[in-house]
Parts: structure tokens; C-alpha cells; sequence
């Protein structure tokens, strides 16, 4: 019997022996929810959300990988990514486990709840450094660009904009125009998308700090096409948003 699998079936037995005062379906504890879930050891924190059957982390590209929960003598085993975790739940939103790798450690998942309403995401956005440039007259503009065969002048926009409407978000710059589909965690502070915007951007997440019927305030994930035709990723932090419609 090799060591996790020892350790695995140590832990269960005294997972085991200690009385739960209501046993819960942890499956169902876990699904469709955002959680924190943190190594006391190494002081290390991950932001997880569970869906159906996938799991995704915000922190890195992880996302929709599979997850379930195995069952053994009435002891719960998370199981994703090939990886273990024995798992008990502690009350509504916390949980504690150990993580059977090459080197086991303790865990904790505590649930992130929601701090905004979606709907507050639905409208039309623009960065704050470009709002002036967009409302006010006096404020000198570029001179417009001249546009591409078969487009019309009207279709010029700059400062670009951000519009969000429920499953999807689309931005218009200059002459052109993009959209994509996009998946929005529980607790609307994690935006999953892949969109394409102004200066060879592709934008990939949006993490909101916060979210007023005014103002959005994000940190963004993006790759930005270099000299060398190549892709980098990179991290825009504290961009600050304003809604212009109501």
C-alpha cells in the first residue's frame, strides 16, 4: 500500500470517529458556490468556484476541470485534477480537509458570499482616465482617423466603450467592434471572457473590487501582443470604470 493511500484511509477513520451533528451532501454544499481555500502551513490562498461537474481557480488558467466528491465508510474524499483531499464540513460555510500530495498539508475552505447583485454589471462602461474626453465639449480631441473602405465616419468610436449585457460583453474602439460570451461566478466578482480590445489586447478576466450602480473598480487579466508577435500575459490593477447609462 503506498503512502497517500495509507494516509488516505488514516485520515478517513478519524474523520470517522468524530460525531457530525447533521451529515450534509458536501457535493451539494459545494456546487454552484465561490471559495477561499487556504493552506494554514504555507499561507498560501486560492479562489475556487464548483460548478456541475468543473471547478475553475481565478488565480491561474485553471478552469473547467473536472471535480467530484468520493464517498468511503460515510467519509467524503474531494477529488480534482487527480488530486485528494479528505474533506469535512465544519458548519454552513467552512470546511477542513488534508491534501494527499508528496507532501500533505491542512486545509481550509471557507464560502465567499456575495457582496453586489449581478444585474449592477448590466450597462455601458468607460475608464475613468477617458470619461472627460467622452463628455466634455472643451476637452481637445484626436483627430478622427480616416476610415476603411465600405465604413462610415458615424462608426467611429473613441474613447472606446464597454457595454455588458447579461451573458455577454462587447467593446467598440475606432472602426472596430468586439464581443464575447461571458461567465460570471456567483458572487458577480470574477468575469471570465475573451475578448479582444483597443492596442492587440486580449482581455481574459476582470476581478471586481467593487461595484456601485456608478462605478466598477477592477483588476483585469489580459495578454498584450509585443514587438516580437508574441502573447503576454500581464495584470492591470485598481482600473476604475464609470457607467454612462442608468
Amino acid at each position: 500500500m503506498n503512502k497517500p493511500t495509507l494516509i488516505l484511509l488514516l485520515i478517513l477513520t478519524m474523520f470517522g470517529c468524530k460525531k457530525n451533528v447533521e451529515q450534509k451532501n458536501i457535493a451539494n454544499e459545494l456546487r454552484g458556490n465561490t471559495f477561499d481555500m487556504f493552506s494554514i502551513e504555507e499561507n498560501d490562498t486560492l479562489t475556487i468556484e464548483f460548478k456541475d461537474s468543473t471547478y475553475t481557480v481565478f488565480e491561474y488558467s485553471d478552469k473547467e476541470l473536472p471535480w467530484r466528491i468520493a464517498t468511503f465508510d460515510n467519509n467524503d474524499i474531494l477529488v480534482f485534477d487527480n488530486r485528494l483531499i479528505a474533506i469535512k464540513q465544519i458548519d454552513d460555510n467552512s470546511f477542513e480537509g488534508l491534501f494527499i500530495s508528496e507532501k500533505d498539508y491542512e486545509i481550509k475552505i471557507e464560502k465567499r458570499e456575495a457582496k453586489w447583485k449581478k444585474e449592477l454589471l448590466n450597462g455601458i462602461w468607460i475608464e475613468e482616465q477617458h470619461h472627460a474626453l467622452f463628455f466634455n465639449d472643451s476637452t481637445e480631441k484626436p483627430p478622427l482617423p480616416p476610415a476603411p473602405p465600405g465604413v462610415s465616419l458615424e462608426n467611429f468610436q473613441y474613447p472606446p466603450l464597454y457595454i455588458i449585457d447579461k451573458d455577454s460583453i462587447s467593446t467598440k474602439y475606432f472602426y472596430q467592434e468586439s464581443k464575447s460570451k461571458i461567465e460570471v461566478n456567483n458572487t458577480a466578482e470574477f468575469i471570465r471572457m475573451n475578448l479582444r480590445s483597443e492596442s492587440n489586447k486580449l482581455e481574459e478576466q476582470w476581478e471586481i473590487k467593487n461595484l456601485t450602480n456608478s462605478i466598477m473598480i477592477i483588476d483585469r487579466t489580459l495578454e498584450r501582443e509585443n514587438e516580437k508577435f508574441s502573447f503576454l500575459k500581464t495584470k492591470e490593477e485598481n482600473i476604475k470604470l464609470i457607467k454612462i447609462n442608468g
